[in-house]
């Protein structure tokens, strides 16, 4: 055995160096595995005993899929698949897509809406977006002056990662603080359901205190206004909503918003339609198809010609194909940006507001209901459906609207027929026509248009471009 005990020893001992370079390289590893949770994606799929795994990105980070898929693979030894092009959108589990490889699980990558899905298993590995709790808790305790509001709190999934260092913060100053769960599996355990509770929109989850109802609580939301806030602040009948952008804390008001007055012309705008199309924009969200079922039934007692309409992600060149469509009810996540769009040349509509178009039975509210699930049977805002047969004034258009059987129907497509609103082509082989009709503005023209090389555009200002000659002056 050899002991070094002398200083000349220890100088003629090799000096070992760090190469910075080697440093930074696994200064980067680690971030991107901590980034993508690898080690928590392997071990999901360990501990659930899954065989074909699929992995799910938003655009913004498909250029790292192949990275993700090389490193959970070198850790399970066996074959991941990335699903490529989402059917519908991005913050939704693509389930169709991973039953084209018969997957066993999802993996889904950055925001997520969280609607339930119909079978597979899933996990989320949400977004970590960042934030200084500590000043954020100082100002949450100055704002809030009385310590003894109840207050729902509420999270953008990217500040999930937080929400466990500060509720421990503000519960000892505020005794009737509920943080809300997320109804999903992801990489932040704190956040996720483990008890049964109130399921509200965005599979949000809270736990009331006893002989309280959510009428009772004001709700707070840590994120900017955004698409989640829209929804949760149109439809959880809180007193009051808060958001947090800016480093600043401040009021929603989720009701009068010019967003909801154009909510309200569209539902005229559906009450005047004839010929209505149901789009069906997911595959994959649970009660999609008892959702279709309803409007189906409901468009036909007051006497609208509907058609199903399966495009996958709905855009306006792919619905402007159907010029005979008065307008669309479209059947999605409720954080599809379609309904805030206004490039679309028919109005786009939700499943609520067809109830709230055809429905006596459903009074008027203040409140939204954006997810379709609410408004199913079984659903604390489900209305069973009563179908009103008066006339009424169309208020866009100004005349008269009858919702009653109308007797002259004619089954050929080019025949015209009399109603007292005015003439109207009916036809029992619409279905025919549309599927033998042809289709323009999504040809793709492989090979058929001749490659040119890129131009240089104009430069300078729109009143004299650099490449435009200068104007002759006429002499008087």
């Amino acid at each position: 055995m050899m002991t070094v005990s002398n200083q000349n020893e220890e100088l003629d001992a090799p000096t070992v160096t760090t190469n910075p370079k080697d440093t930074h390289i696994k200064s980067e590893f680690d971030t991107f595995e901590k980034t993508f949770e690898i080690e928590k994606c392997a071990k999901w799929i360990l501990d659930c005993q899954l065989g074909k795994v699929c992995l799910q990105f938003p655009d913004s980070l498909m250029p790292d899929s192949p990275d993700v898929a090389s490193r959970l693979e070198n850790r399970l030894s066996k074959k991941v698949f990335i699903l490529g092009d989402n059917s519908c959108t991005n913050c939704c589990i693509d389930e169709v897509t991973a039953r084209h490889v018969n997957g066993d699980g999802i993996i889904h990558f950055g925001h997520a809406c969280l609607s339930p899905m119909t079978s597979l298993p899933a996990f989320h590995v949400l977004p970590q977006s960042d934030i200084d709790t500590k000043a954020f808790c100082e100002k949450f305790t100055e704002y809030f002056i009385d310590k003894t509001k109840k207050i729902l709190f509420f999270y953008d999934v990217a500040y999930g990662h937080a929400i466990e260092l500060i509720y421990k913060n503000l519960k000892s100053t505020f005794k009737n603080l509920s943080v809300t769960t997320l109804n999903c599996t992801s990489n932040v355990d704190f956040v996720n359901t483990k008890t049964s509770a109130n399921t509200l929109p965005l599979g949000r989850n809270c736990i009331l205190e006893n002989g309280y109802k959510i009428e009772d609580y004001d709700a707070f939301f840590l994120g900017p206004n955004c698409r989640t806030l829209n929804v949760l602040g149109t439809s959880v009948p809180v007193k009051t909503w808060y958001y947090w952008e800016n480093d600043t804390i401040n009021e929603l008001i989720a009701v009068n918003t010019p967003w909801l007055k154009r909510r309200r012309y569209l539902v005229e705008k559906l009450k005047d339609a004839g010929i209505v199309g149901i789009v069906i924009a997911t595959l994959g969200i649970k009660g999609y198809l008892d959702v279709i079922t309803i409007i189906k039934s409901i468009l036909k007692q007051m006497k609208k010609k509907s058609y199903i309409i399966s495009v996958g992600k709905p855009n306006p060149a792919k619905l402007a194909n159907f010029s005979e469509v008065d307008a669309f009810v479209v059947i999605t996540c409720p954080e599809n940006d379609i309904f805030t769009s206004r490039d679309f040349h028919k109005p786009i509509l939700m499943p609520y507001e067809v109830d709230l178009a055809f429905n006596a039975a459903r009074t008027f509210s203040q409140r939204y209901y954006m997810d379709f699930r609410e408004i199913l049977p079984g659903e604390a805002n489900y209305v069973s459906f009563e179908a009103s047969s008066n006339s009424d004034v169309s208020l866009i258009s100004g005349g008269i609207r009858d919702f009653k059987e109308n007797p002259t129907e004619t089954p050929e497509m080019n025949a015209l027929t009399t109603r007292l609103a005015g003439i109207v082509a009916i036809s029992n082989d619409g279905a025919n026509y549309l599927l033998n009709r042809s289709w323009q503005g999504l040809e793709q023209r492989l090979g058929q248009d001749k490659a040119k090389p890129a131009e240089k555009g104009r430069s300078g200002l729109p009143a004299s471009y650099e490449n435009e000659p200068m104007p002759r002056r006429t002499e008087d």
